[in-house]
């Protein structure tokens, strides 16, 4: 958490705001994504993220905004259809106080609401974005199954309700012309992913 921490700090100290405004919005959301319902969408996805942004930041027009993106995007996480909007707002709303530029801000806000849907865009940091949220799509067979169950961990929902939404959502993806956004996932992660999902719909679900 360590060099989670000082990055963060690097981050949102660089327009001016202090040190203690600075931890108290990293402490909300290292606490966020630590709860104990948090089996995928927690640190370690944060930390995956930040990690495959690195490889990819030569490409990465706005790292400012990618890297808070990545942060808040899952920092809400319920059973209902809004989380993106509600942590596109948070977002907002944290950030402000620590005078991060409108423009940095409007462009996280974007990238977040990007993975509503993961539906292809022109902007190549949404394309990366979005893609680097679905990477684990194409994980090895055995973190592709604990992903699986790790998601399954997250939703207090009825099994049939769980399953039908799920086998929705993997459908869609497969019935996509590429799940990946950008040229680099397309060409090193698409056919690893096809073959998970099916894996899930045929074996798991």
């Amino acid at each position: 958490m360590q060099q989670l921490s000082e990055q963060w700090r690097q981050q949102a100290q660089q327009w001016g705001a202090d040190h203690q405004a600075c931890q108290q919005v990293f402490n909300l959301l290292q606490s966020s994504y630590s709860g104990a319902q948090r089996f995928y969408h927690g640190i370690g996805h944060i930390r995956q993220m930040l990690e495959l942004a690195q490889q990819q930041r030569a490409a990465i027009a706005d790292w400012p905004a990618f890297f808070f993106a990545i942060w808040f995007h899952d920092l809400i996480q319920q059973n209902k259809g809004n989380n993106e909007e509600l942590s596109a707002a948070l977002a907002r709303e944290y950030l402000q106080p620590l005078a991060v530029p409108e423009a940095v801000i409007a462009k996280a806000e974007q990238l977040i609401l990007a993975t509503r849907t993961h539906q292809y865009q022109a902007d190549s940091d949404v394309q990366l974005f979005m893609d680097i949220d679905l990477s684990i799509l194409a994980a090895e067979p055995a973190a592709y199954r604990a992903y699986a169950s790790q998601c399954r961990k997250e939703y207090f929902l009825p099994d049939f309700v769980y399953r039908f939404g799920r086998r929705r959502f993997l459908h869609e993806l497969l019935e996509r012309e590429f799940i990946f956004s950008s040229p680099y996932f397309r060409q090193h992660s698409e056919q690893v992913a096809r073959a998970n999902i099916h894996w899930e719909l045929e074996e798991w679900l």
